[in-house]
């Protein structure tokens, strides 16, 4: 476990953790926190025991969004920073070189809902809340991410009014991959962090690769590309050991 002062992190199992730890904040969005979380996942970008990372705030509460005393105190100098610091911690999770799941519990709101949107899959509690409520205040949202998530007319619905939106209604739009039980949802991620962990590290990261590329290429190039990649990955030793082992298996059952 590495020392933050608005995060804790851990990993287990081939699974990094991030935990925001602002509880009496509501876990609210402040420089520090940013920095920390992206430090952390610039620090297991490369770490050989880490295959995929999952972000929450626990069972209660994911993010309140930005911190209200900041908003409130911006100045010329605190407002660039926090513009850079936002900046570096979304751009990290959107070209993030492994799987990264949200585990939301309670209200993602703002911010918050910005990084559950930011990541790779998202798993939410039946207590779950999502919204862009500085919209309100004639704010903007990061719309580009979610309109790929739940396509174009669901992300203006959310956009352009603020409201706020329940778990049920997250599923039924796509905003989350799986609705967890109330006090379930960070185990549920963790489990699926370990599926992906289990396929190995340089597997996680060679998928990554292709979820990160493909989307950017038109059908044929997409084709091309993901036959190499198979055609690249298919002799290692490793992966040949790893489809013996399981015909073996098959075979002595």
């Amino acid at each position: 476990m590495t020392a933050f002062e608005n995060i804790t992190s851990v990993v287990k199992d081939g699974v990094g953790t991030i935990t925001f730890d602002r509880l009496d904040r509501r876990n609210a969005l402040s420089v520090e926190l940013m920095t920390e979380m992206s430090d952390q996942l610039d620090a297991w970008a490369y770490d050989d025991e880490v295959a995929a990372v999952v972000l929450t705030g626990g069972e209660d509460i994911f993010c309140a969004g930005l911190d209200l005393d900041l908003q409130s105190g911006f100045t010329e100098e605190t407002r660039a920073v926090y513009s850079e610091a936002c900046l570096r911690a979304y751009g990290t999770l959107l070209n993030y070189r492994k799987p990264t799941i949200a585990a939301v519990g309670g209200p993602a709101l703002g911010g918050g809902c910005d990084i559950a949107v930011f990541t790779d899959i998202r798993i939410g509690s039946e207590n779950a809340v999502f919204g862009y409520p500085q919209i309100k205040f004639g704010l903007t949202p990061y719309f580009s991410p979610l309109w790929r998530i739940v396509g174009l007319s669901q992300a203006k619905l959310l956009t352009f009014s603020g409201d706020r939106i329940d778990a049920n209604e997250a599923l039924r739009i796509g905003l989350i991959d799986r609705l967890a039980p109330e006090g379930q949802v960070v185990a549920q991620a963790s489990d699926l962090a370990a599926s992906i962990a289990g396929t190995t590290v340089k597997s996680a990261v060679n998928n990554k690769e292709m979820a990160r590329t493909s989307p950017g290429l038109d059908p044929v190039s997409a084709l091309t590309y993901e036959t190499l990649a198979y055609r690249e990955v298919i002799w290692h030793p490793d992966i040949v050991g790893r489809i013996n082992d399981a015909y073996r298996k098959i075979r002595n059952k």
